[in-house]
């Protein structure tokens, strides 16, 4: 396993135990360009309205509310690469985020007008309150839908419709004029273009905020969530016994933080004295002592392990007799 390899999965190994709850509730990195990048193509329309965006364990709009939930492994690229790996489907990419966040987008506007009280929106898109079924039969030659989420989205309920005509008409360079011109969808089209220039600068009627299922409220871990054993991330069962072995040669839980050194240090420090010890104690090829050695400072990083000033020799002898019995097993 290379050096960038060996990182990747101990990046993804360590989010694995962590609780959702703990996850931090700030949208940054990616995910915010995207977000701000959906919100210029709003402001084009000079529209004013803004929602509310959150973390939660998946993609909604609390109905009649301006909330957005946006799936909380968007948050880094760790998380992400969870989330291609044990999703059916994988992750979205960079395109696919815009068109979910344009497509909730649709929802929170609709509710914050209060659009579906209009007779011409439930003439053209039907009644809200329609019973929501997550099963629906779909007709892949419908002209009266317009395309956008996978498995004809548009056509689950008529919330849905409204949403998906909203995105597509909201997407730069969708040419939805020419693309629906001749069929029965443009009608809805240009429903949305002539409601949303006549809310564009208007103030909502509607500022209610909801959150569904909020990361603060999840307290099942990462691997919870999934479903998976740590075998899922890593091919490597020496790898997860190393995790483990630092783990307990550097146990948490100290009471103060007075005199705490980084255990990663420590390794580094020593690691000479163990290549000596692996190479001509054990007659291990240099390359792979080396390699071995990297692995428990990475760990030693990866998980911030820590150990007090003083307890070098201990530490060190500790992870001397653990490489020792490691090295001659194999």
């Amino acid at each position: 396993m290379t050096r960038a390899k060996l990182q990747q999965t101990l990046d993804k190994l360590k989010y694995f135990d962590v609780p959702i709850c703990e996850l931090s509730p700030k949208m940054n990195g990616t995910l915010l360009r995207l977000i701000r990048q959906v919100e210029a193509e709003v402001a084009r329309k000079r529209i004013k309205f803004r929602p509310e965006y959150y973390f939660g364990t998946g993609w909604g709009c609390v109905d009649k509310s301006i909330s957005i939930e946006i799936p909380f492994w968007f948050q880094d690229e760790t998380l992400m690469a969870i989330e291609d790996e044990m999703a059916y489907d994988g992750v979205e990419d960079e395109s696919e985020i815009k068109m979910g966040l344009r497509h909730e987008f649709g929802h929170a506007i609709n509710y914050a007008y209060r659009l579906y009280h209009d007779p011409e929106w439930k003439e053209l898109f039907g009644n809200i309150n329609r019973k929501y079924n997550d099963y629906y039969r779909s007709n892949p030659w419908s002209k009266r839908h317009v395309k956008h989420l996978p498995d004809y989205y548009a056509q689950k309920h008529p919330d849905e419709d409204w949403a998906e005509t909203f995105a597509v008409w909201l997407t730069p360079m969708s040419g939805w004029r020419n693309v629906y011109g001749k069929t029965p969808a443009i009608k809805k089209l240009l429903y949305v273009e002539k409601k949303m220039k006549e809310i564009a600068r208007r103030e909502p009627l509607n500022t209610r905020t909801l959150r569904d299922v909020p990361i603060e409220k999840v307290r099942m871990t990462i691997r919870e969530f999934y479903g998976a054993d740590y075998e899922d991330v890593s091919p490597s069962e020496q790898l997860l016994d190393d995790i483990e072995a630092m783990k307990r040669i550097f146990p948490n839980g100290f009471k103060t933080k007075r005199n705490l050194r980084d255990a990663w240090k420590l390794v580094h420090k020593f690691s000479p004295l163990l290549m000596v010890r692996l190479s001509d104690e054990l007659e291990m090829p240099h390359q792979s002592a080396a390699k071995g050695i990297h692995a428990l400072e990475s760990i030693c990083r990866t998980y911030k392990l820590k150990t007090r000033q003083g307890e070098e020799d201990e530490k060190v002898i500790g992870i001397s007799m653990y490489l020792s019995k490691k090295f001659c097993q194999d």
